[in-house]
């Protein structure tokens, strides 16, 4: 037998460690799956338990985002059930893959131990997000957009071979899905063409079969969808909700407005992503000097160059242009720049050690970092799950602890109680109309929304058709379920475009205040949640 050179056996110990590092994370993650929904989960998860039941997108459940987010949604319901965990476990099969696909990605920039490193950094980041964050289209949408940076990659290492053209393929039906969860994701098409062009430059013949792949990819996957919803029927308001989302973005595209929500946003980015931003900062730098990106293997001339590094440069640029142009600085509308982030930190830790002359130097630095990165995993995670796993809290309780909004007015242990109270006084299956934007409320009480409107946005912002506002309420006298909701508080001027909270604003909506207190009267109050009973008939 044989003897494996020692770099050999090296290397095969480090592609060991990769699946190692997955399990790790995932597993001093897994308590992440008991955290409550928070209101953009519970929009999500409304309309695709709506799906399941038949309901058509947009024509009976309105929402201004593309589809393909409602659809994942259904798809963990239709293999976990409808329950919070159900949909927290998305996070558990997004994460290791795209954890997986980072790996390559380092390795193929410069080498296995940055791949290690980037497979870690990535999971210890998202997984220490918040409630709010987790389980976000923005976030869900990493994982088609990482195998498209992945795919690109090999389409063009193996330009001039049959399975360029495949990969190039692959890679476009990518870009294609990923438009469909968030139209500023757009944006990412043309970090995929220009990365292309910045791979291959300058062009030769045999790149034309994996450009016209691209294209032909990317035209199927954005015309499939469509074609699904003109045949639903649901094409012409799909359009409506696309053109009012620009409105609705517009809406604090000021100086002043910008510049507060960034500042703000910024402030808390960095309490998360602080050791982040340091180490990719430091790998941007370096990245910038003069000199070539050392491989750990003979390489091609391309591999061995800096444009891998460059690529990843400016996919963080575009993932930052993506955020920055819908102009809220929301805590998910960051995440797609985490893949970029954390190839940038790995690459300066990989750099680090590469500096370090002795291997046992190396070996106890990169211990100790994998150390410090799981142990802002488990601060970031356990602390506050700790209790309620080890039934030192109830459910309601442990709920108490996740509060969002301006004003804190989001409470997860409200949403709870109401919808207790809803399913001990209501049949599952029947109708509810809420006033504000709660639509976790539905998800939990397992009750319909009662219009196609689960959100009042549309019925109070300006730019929304204002033939709305008749259509909802003349649903609500044919339907008359049994319980309204009715929110206070809920401060959201960048949204709705009123400083006004939702139950000031119902004064203004004098067709469907008239319609509640002519057929309902205030039953109790939890929180912040004014819950009106329908009155008995004369």
């Amino acid at each position: 037998m044989i003897a494996q050179p020692a770099r050999t056996r090296f290397f095969a110990r480090i592609d060991r460690l990769a699946p190692l590092i997955l399990l790790v994370t995932t597993l001093l993650a897994l308590p992440v799956i008991t955290y409550p929904l928070g209101r953009d989960q519970g929009e999500f998860a409304t309309i695709a338990r709506g799906l399941l039941n038949g309901r058509v997108p947009y024509l009976e459940l309105w929402n201004p985002k593309p589809p393909a987010i409602f659809y994942v949604y259904a798809l963990a319901m239709s293999l976990f059930g409808q329950t919070e965990a159900a949909l927290r476990s998305l996070d558990f099969a997004i994460v290791p893959l795209t954890a997986v696909a980072l790996y390559f990605l380092g390795k193929r920039i410069a080498g296995r131990p940055l791949g290690l490193w980037a497979a870690l950094i990535f999971p210890v980041f998202y997984f220490t997000e918040t409630f709010w964050t987790l389980t976000q289209n923005d976030g869900i949408v990493l994982l088609p957009m990482t195998l498209a940076v992945l795919g690109l990659f090999q389409a063009a290492d193996r330009a001039g071979e049959p399975q360029a053209a495949r990969w190039a393929l692959l890679t476009g039906a990518l870009a294609g899905i990923v438009f469909w969860f968030k139209y500023p994701f757009a944006l990412f098409t043309g970090l995929l063409i220009l990365g292309y062009l910045g791979l291959r430059w300058p062009l030769r013949r045999s790149d034309l079969r994996p450009i016209l792949a691209f294209i032909i990819g990317l035209a199927a996957l954005l015309l499939l969808p469509a074609l699904v919803l003109i045949g639903m029927g649901a094409w012409p308001e799909f359009i409506r909700s696309a053109q009012v989302t620009a409105s609705y973005t517009a809406l604090t595209f000021n100086p002043a407005d910008f510049r507060d929500l960034m500042t703000t946003a910024l402030g808390f980015r960095w309490s998360h992503w602080g050791l982040l931003f340091v180490l990719s900062g430091i790998g941007l730098v370096v990245a910038a000097l003069p000199g070539r990106v050392r491989s750990d293997r003979a390489e091609s001339a391309s591999v061995r160059s800096n444009r891998p590094l460059a690529f990843v440069i400016l996919w963080l640029l575009i993932s930052t242009a993506i955020m920055l142009v819908q102009a809220k600085g929301y805590d998910y509308h960051w995440l797609p720049m985490l893949p970029p982030l954390a190839l940038l930190a790995a690459y300066t830790l990989h750099r680090i050690v590469q500096r370090l002359r002795s291997s046992s130097m190396q070996t106890a630095f990169q211990l100790g970092g994998a150390v410090v990165l799981l142990g802002i995993l488990i601060a970031g995670i356990w602390p506050k799950t700790w209790p309620y796993l080890t039934g030192q809290e109830d459910r309601l309780t442990y709920a108490a602890r996740f509060t969002a909004g301006a004003a804190e007015e989001f409470r997860a242990d409200e949403s709870l109680k109401v919808a207790a109270l809803l399913r001990e006084r209501v049949v599952p299956g029947d109708s509810l109309y809420i006033w504000g934007f709660r639509p976790e409320i539905y998800y939990l009480s397992h009750l319909n929304p009662a219009t196609r409107f689960i959100f009042q946005f549309p019925l109070v912002g300006s730019w929304y058709p204002p033939e709305w506002r008749d259509q909802n309420v003349e649903v609500l006298w044919a339907a008359l379920p049994p319980y309204v909701l009715v929110m206070q508080v809920d401060y959201m001027p960048w949204v709705t475009g009123s400083p006004e909270d939702s139950n000031t604003l119902l004064q203004g909506y004098t067709e469907l205040n008239n319609w509640l207190l002519f057929n309902y009267e205030r039953d109790t109050q939890i929180g912040n949640i004014f819950l009106w009973r329908r009155k008995p008939p004369a």
